[in-house]
């Protein structure tokens, strides 16, 4: 009997053990990758009446059986892991680094994720104003854990770096598009013209703006000097209307002046359906530049179409 009962006993241990660890909840916020990375887009065009658009830090519990209590998590902003983010990625490469989301453009009314008894989610809104952000820059809101009110807490998930990404109708920064070009190039006063193909990456800029490059120019390598000189700005109307600009004012941006009236250039965006069930997004513009390497001016009439299209159901 002694030994049956020390069998029975050692097992009711192990089970309790068992079912201890089986339903265990813990908590952690959703993220990924070694720096508890979590990213959203934010398209102007889904914003408020001040441009402010709606993202969301989550939680979640852990465990095999629903939770019986309330749980709140009080969580606050920690420069510090944001520091540590660019010094373990970069080391001394400072221009890499990324930028802390200016306080003017986000606001977390209630810093605080409440998961409710019997449920195993929350999480906490995030309201930003992505309009204008640089397209060349990252933007993180470091966020940390404060005080969990019931449960365990994972402390290799209490931490997650909030990332912004900008996007609108016609690209996004988290996965910037490439527009295939096709188009006819000719210097000023000159009767040669040349064909010119290649594929050109459009970046977002606010809610009906995008960024590119001028002519026929491969940027390999997005360094400042080089946006400065090349880059231009594409502005969209509701008619799809373009209007043509530098993307820098100073002296040292981009020299262009669009040219209205061509027929079959006339600076536009449309969707064009190719007849088989497809459509793509396509910019048909005409403009002069000025090579700020050659010196030289040079017509452009150009047709920028998506490799990405649009699938009619």
């Amino acid at each position: 009997m002694i030994i049956v009962l020390a069998i029975a006993l050692n097992a009711c241990d192990r089970d309790e053990i068992f079912e201890r660890e089986q339903y265990k909840h813990v908590i952690a916020l959703l993220s990924e990758g070694t720096f508890n990375i979590f990213a959203e887009e934010h398209d102007p065009a889904d914003g408020d009446a001040e441009g402010y658009t709606d993202g969301y830090v989550a939680a979640s519990c852990g465990g095999s059986l629903a939770t019986t209590e309330t749980t709140k998590l009080d969580l606050v902003e920690d420069a510090d892991l944001l520091s540590r983010y660019n010094n373990e990625s970069f080391a001394m490469e400072g221009y890499k680094y990324a930028r802390y989301l200016p306080a003017d453009r986000y606001i977390v009314e209630n810093p605080t994720i409440t998961i409710p008894q019997g449920e195993r989610n929350g999480r906490m809104k995030v309201k930003v104003r992505a309009a204008g952000l640089s397209p060349d820059s990252v933007y993180f809101i470091p966020f940390r854990v404060a005080q969990c009110s019931v449960y365990e807490l994972n402390p290799n998930k209490s931490t997650v770096l909030y990332r912004v990404y900008l996007k609108n109708f016609w690209a996004s920064a988290k996965s910037v598009p490439s527009y295939s070009h096709r188009g006819i190039k000719v210097e000023r006063g000159a009767s040669n013209p040349i064909n010119t193909m290649m594929t050109k990456q459009i970046f977002p800029v606010s809610g009906n703006e995008v960024r590119t490059f001028a002519g026929n120019k491969i940027i390999s390598e997005l360094k400042a000097d080089l946006i400065e000189k090349w880059a231009i700005r594409l502005s969209m109307d509701t008619n799809g209307n373009v209007t043509i600009s530098p993307w820098s004012e100073t002296r040292f941006g981009m020299k262009i002046t669009q040219i209205d009236g061509d027929p079959d250039y006339p600076n536009v965006f449309r969707l064009i359906d190719n007849g088989y069930g497809k459509i793509y997004k396509t910019f048909l513009l005409c403009y002069d530049y000025t090579d700020p390497d050659e010196g030289i001016t040079y017509s452009v009439k150009e047709e920028l179409k998506t490799e990405n299209i649009i699938t009619v159901k």
